[in-house]
């Protein structure tokens, strides 16, 4: 590849399996593969902490004594952030977006667990004070005589992006070493797919596809948007992307139709759930023994069932979709699961 990358920390558990999924292949006429992103460990399981590697290392490098980072009030970045500060013995600071839940569930009682620090924003807090906030955390912990290192939601940003592009080489490693089982090594993926939250796993994924040169030509790096406006998500992507070839030199160069959003899959927003989704979720369970959460990766693999089921060759014959983890979102579902079950 053409990337060198930067220093990481190792606390993902890597590689990560890719397998069939059967049930899903057999129905949809096509070869559908799943990247198992979501046994990338237990308290951090999911797509965050490839990117964390990068991140936390970074924080280390720079003396940091405490992670500041911000996201939903359910938020797996978050939660992975919180589980890898209280392993590394820093201290964790959560901005979160929405009102404190009566009832701890799911993430968010993981983020008490694990000793975060939390403040609920306001949405207005969120997107127009952060950078208030932030300034008051910093000079509070510096008084302190301690350092602050902030992560962006997500993890996406220039250095995080490099944790999907890592990944990409690391699925076409498995990939030409004929690794998965049933797949022909000699053909690449016609499609990889990713759900689109903050955007910065599939900025990685298309750094990586970039980095590889010929090899990762004829693969489609598609994010499924699970969160924003298809504009907001290009953005995104660009954003990250432009950011990691400009800061680390990379001789690198991308074209808007590099990025791929696909819309359609948000059905009644962000975190919520209809009752279809729901349904396909325990589909997925009792046909494939696999979960997916009703936020990210369940609203991303029903996107591409649908779209698959509209049109065979939407994605092509050979299709990898990543699951990024969020088993845990599962839990705080409450009685909208009595529908679906």
């Amino acid at each position: 590849m053409s990337i060198t990358f930067p220093p990481r920390g190792s606390w993902a558990r890597l590689p990560t399996p890719v397998h069939k999924l059967e049930s899903l292949s057999k129905e949809l006429g096509i070869e559908l593969f799943v990247k198992r992103d979501d046994q990338t460990g237990f308290e951090v399981s999911g797509n965050k902490i490839r990117k964390l590697d990068y991140l936390a290392q970074d924080a280390l490098n720079k003396g940091a004594t405490c992670l500041v980072t911000c996201g939903g009030v359910q938020s797996n970045h978050c939660r992975a952030t919180a589980a890898l500060a209280a392993r590394l013995g820093l201290r964790c600071v959560l901005l979160l977006r929405g009102e404190s839940p009566h009832t701890p569930a799911s993430n968010n009682l993981l983020d008490r667990l694990f000793g975060a620090e939390i403040f609920y924003l306001t949405s207005e807090q969120y997107y127009e004070g952060m950078n208030d906030f932030r300034q008051v955390l910093e000079e509070q912990v510096r008084a302190q005589g301690g350092k602050t290192y902030f992560i962006p939601e997500g993890g996406s940003n220039g250095l995080g992006t490099f944790g999907y592009a890592s990944a990409f080489e690391e699925v076409e490693g498995q990939r030409a070493r004929g690794e998965i089982p049933g797949y022909d090594a000699t053909k690449p993926f016609d499609t990889m797919i990713t759900a689109h939250g903050s955007g910065g796993t599939q900025a990685g994924l298309i750094l990586g596809k970039l980095g590889a040169g010929e090899a990762g030509e004829s693969t489609r790096i598609v994010g499924i948007n699970v969160c924003y406006d298809g504009k907001e998500s290009f953005r995104l992507v660009k954003d990250a992307l432009w950011q990691c070839i400009q800061q680390y030199r990379l001789p690198l160069s991308f074209a808007a139709i590099d990025i791929e959003v696909k819309e359609g899959a948000l059905g009644r927003g962000y975190g919520l759930s209809t009752p279809e989704e729901l349904k396909f979720i325990a589909k997925v369970a009792r046909t494939e023994g696999m979960l997916v959460d009703p936020v990210y990766t369940g609203k991303a693999l029903f996107g591409l069932y649908r779209a698959v089921k509209e049109n065979r060759a939407a994605f092509g014959e050979r299709v990898l979709f990543w699951h990024t983890g969020g088993a845990f979102g599962l839990f705080k579902m409450g009685e909208e699961w009595a529908a679906a079950l």
